[in-house]
């Protein structure tokens, strides 16, 4: 599956994110455990998630700080979609279709 669609970007989110060559998303999987890294991935990558596209957060119930990220996030943009427990660490939910 590496072809030239695929990119690796080098650094930190706060970084790489804001120009990164991405302009849609169908699936958003982020795995950043710290709060300033999760809240990067967010802010830059899910204004980009399709409608019907799916978030997955590793953490969310292993690292305080990066669920209160996704919180803050979801609670700042008025996020109302249910999350879902994938295991006792990983959560998920799909963005409502516009």
């Amino acid at each position: 599956l590496l072809d030239e669609q695929v990119v690796f970007l080098q650094g930190w989110f706060k970084n790489t994110l804001p120009d990164a060559p991405v302009k849609q998303l169908s699936l958003l999987r982020i795995d950043a455990d710290m709060y300033e890294s999760t809240i990067q991935v967010l802010k830059n990558l899910y204004p980009k998630l399709s409608p019907g596209g799916f978030v997955i957060i590793d953490d969310y119930n292993a690292f305080p700080n990066c669920k209160k990220a996704v919180d803050d996030y979801r609670e700042r943009h008025n996020l109302q979609e249910a999350i879902v427990a994938i295991d006792k660490e990983a959560i998920f939910w799909r963005k409502e279709k516009s």
